[in-house]
């Protein structure tokens, strides 16, 4: 192999290659002027097809200002105290922020809007991701690697780490055996920790101090906390690489003259309200999330977690788009969202080469439909009609959770009513769970004797029954390079023990057909499964499907 790659680069020529003359990052601020409500973002494009240029989706993203707050509104913090900085985070990365997006090109929509479309994200990233990936790329999108699996508990009472599921703890604990299997030993969330460091940056620190100050992260862009005796506020900047964000933007070519309006419906402009005697939660008091999913996790109260609450009594979390949530604190580098675009100009010679080589580009992408399961008692038996009309499937994702109607009882184990506890409802509504990130905690397996029915006929010869096999023939390959296949260079950061402790995800591979004819037939999906947990769970299915349209690399215009 080393003979031939010597080889191979004696004669490879390294004559440049002129393609393009200049590239270009623009950006166009967002056409909401300010306002947000219910975290809608809106983009109007125009002036991108008006620049003469062509436009690359891949390379371009989204840059969000947000301000993440968590204050004392009964009582007060009886100090600023410096630990606070490690008081609230987001969840595993910066596209939990996302609950559906709408894309139109040339007037025509392209991208519909549907809700959960933060799962499919957060699917394909972990599965797909490197750890090299993590480390390069994980900064930028606010992403510290997997959020551990094993370090989930659950409190049913008031307890410092929270109510309810809660897998928020970043103190590290020396490992020990005693207690058995996931417990004091295994308690740290390390990718949440990870992860606070691009945002728990605290300039007023003493270390820190002597070489940056606020006003100096506010001229660089850096996020960065600040702590007083009344509120920790967090400036942080959100940027969504566009090709993860749709495989739309993946798919699409370098184009001139399109017209694109693109919608956002984000998980910002959220606030949940706490009761607390300064040494643990004892109650929520409030929530309200437009989309029923809080993107940002609390830690415990204790000195060394994380939260110092001493003299509080209730505490308020919230999250806004360029200023806080009730309006009192804007972001240091504006109120507005930007799209930036990258843009190139060709050489003429390539210009024409690309003209005439190519001048309709069919892309094909996947698109997504999501549905939900919800209230499926332990060991209850599910057959579900999810839709009768889907052609082009490609894939289903299911995603198990504990259920809404459970979480902050006093007990779930078995139980199929709440009992005495605290309502906290989905996981993925919680300050103190890590889902939508994870799954149910020890939920790989946790569907037996799943099957699909497509028009009636099963997709498995044989139900599949056993964790070990669904993560084999189905997930561990899914999005992987090369389907997981190479073991010298390959992608997908989830094995099968941390599947089976907290990202179950059940996933099918729809695409196999026959011919282009039998994948163009309007099909039935229907799923089969018993819940083999040992609680009550909701679940989120995702089906994605492929879509075709026609781009004039000339104008950017749709082609039937």
């Amino acid at each position: 192999m080393a003979d031939l790659y010597s080889l191979q680069s004696t004669l490879a020529p390294q004559d440049p290659q002129f393609v393009f003359s200049e590239k270009q990052v623009i950006y166009v601020p967002d056409s909401n002027n300010g306002s947000f409500p219910s975290g809608v973002v809106s983009f109007d494009l125009t002036s991108l097809a008006n620049q003469s240029k062509w436009l690359d989706l891949q390379q371009s993203f989204i840059s969000i200002p947000l301000v993440m707050q968590l204050k004392s509104t009964a009582g007060s913090f009886s100090t600023a105290n410096v630990e606070n900085a490690f008081a609230m985070s987001l969840k595993n990365h910066v596209f939990q922020l996302l609950h559906s997006m709408s894309l139109e090109l040339g007037n025509n929509s392209v991208v519909n809007l549907t809700n959960f479309a933060n799962i499919d994200i957060n699917y394909k990233i972990l599965n797909s991701f490197s750890e090299d990936d993590v480390k390069n790329l994980g900064p930028s999108i606010l992403f510290g690697g997997l959020d551990s699996a094993e370090s989930v508990n659950y409190q049913g009472a008031d307890a410092p780490n929270g109510l309810g599921e809660c897998n928020n703890t970043i103190k590290e604990t020396t490992f020990t055996s005693a207690g058995g299997y996931g417990t004091t030993s295994m308690t740290q969330n390390k990718g949440r920790l990870e992860r606070m460091k691009f945002t728990s940056f605290n300039p007023a620190a003493t270390e820190i101090a002597h070489f940056k100050n606020a006003q100096q992260c506010n001229v660089s862009g850096k996020n960065y906390c600040t702590i007083s005796t009344s509120a920790i506020t967090y400036y942080v900047t959100a940027n969504l690489p566009c090709k993860f964000l749709h495989d739309i933007f993946n798919k699409l070519p370098l184009t001139k003259g399109m017209y694109i309006r693109l919608i956002l419906n984000l998980n910002t402009q959220s606030q949940i309200v706490l009761t607390t005697n300064a040494t643990n939660y004892q109650a929520r008091v409030s929530v309200n999330s437009p989309h029923n999913v809080l993107p940002f996790q609390l830690s415990p109260i204790a000195s060394g977690d994380g939260l110092v609450a001493t003299g509080s009594t209730q505490l308020t979390a919230d999250i806004g788009i360029g200023k806080s949530y009730d309006g009192s604190v804007s972001h240091p580098s504006g109120n507005s969202c930007r799209f930036y675009a990258s843009v190139f100009e060709a050489s003429p010679a390539y210009e024409e080469r690309i003209l005439q080589t190519l001048p309709v580009k069919q892309v094909h992408y996947d698109d997504i439909l999501s549905f939900e399961i919800k209230g499926v008692n332990s060991g209850e038996a599910v057959s579900r009609i999810l839709s009768n009309g889907i052609s082009r499937a490609r894939y289903m994702i299911i995603q198990p959770l504990l259920s809404s109607s459970m979480n902050g009882s006093a007990t779930i184990g078995g139980q199929t009513t709440f009992s005495a506890g605290h309502v906290m409802n989905s996981p993925i509504n919680s300050p103190f769970s890590s889902a939508p990130g994870t799954c149910l905690p020890y939920g790989g397996g946790a569907l037996s004797s799943f099957n699909v029915l497509i028009s009636g006929s099963n997709l498995y010869q044989a139900n599949i029954d056993y964790g070990w096999q669904e993560f084999l023939t189905e997930v561990r390959g899914s999005k992987s390079l090369n389907g997981g296949l190479s073991t010298g260079l390959s992608s997908g950061l989830i094995g099968q023990s941390d599947w089976e402790n907290g990202y179950g995800w059940v996933y099918a591979d729809l695409s196999r057909k026959v011919s282009q004819a039998s994948d163009d037939v309007s099909r039935s999906y229907q799923v089969l499964f018993t819940n083999n947990s040992n609680v009550q769970c909701d679940y989120i299915i995702i089906i994605g499907y492929e879509r075709e349209i026609g781009i004039s690399l000339a104008n950017g215009a749709l082609v039937v």
